[in-house]
C-alpha cells in the first residue's frame, strides 16, 4: 500500500480523481439504462449512493464541478472544445456534451473541463 501525506494530495490530484469518478458514473449511467429494470434497480441505487457520496466529499474539499452541456460556448467558458476546429469562425455554437466537467475552488480553475459542440439552433428552428 502506497502512503501519502496530505502534502502529496495537490489540487491537480483530487481533481483528477473526482474528474475520473465522474466518467466512470456517466458511463455506468448509460449502461444501465440498457439492462431490464429487474437487474438495475440494484445498480442505480448503488450508483445513486456513490454519487452522493462524491458530492458531499467534493464540497468537503471546496471543490465544485461544472458540466456545461446546453450552454452557449464562448472564449471565456472554463472549458476546452474538442472539436471547435470543425466549424468556421464566428459560427455560434453550444455545449453539445461533456467529456470532463471543469473543476474549479474558490471561483478558479483547478482543472479545464473538455467539451464538445454544436452549431446553436436559431428560434427559427
Amino acid at each position: 500500500m502506497v502512503s501519502l501525506t496530505p502534502k502529496d494530495l495537490n489540487a491537480e490530484t483530487v481533481a483528477q480523481l473526482c474528474v475520473e469518478f465522474w466518467k466512470l458514473s456517466n458511463a455506468t449511467k448509460k449502461a444501465i439504462e440498457r439492462l431490464p429494470e429487474s437487474e438495475s434497480r440494484r445498480l442505480k441505487g448503488q450508483l445513486n449512493f456513490s454519487e452522493r457520496q462524491l458530492a458531499m466529499l467534493v464540497d468537503q474539499l471546496g471543490l465544485k464541478l461544472i458540466d456545461f452541456e446546453e450552454e452557449v460556448f464562448h472564449a471565456g467558458l472554463a472549458t476546452s472544445a474538442d472539436n471547435i476546429g470543425d466549424f468556421p469562425d464566428g459560427t455560434d455554437l453550444v455545449v453539445s456534451k461533456t467529456l470532463e466537467p471543469t473543476v474549479m475552488a474558490d471561483m478558479k480553475v483547478v482543472r479545464l473541463g473538455r467539451v464538445l459542440v454544436e452549431p446553436a439552433k436559431s428560434e427559427k428552428e
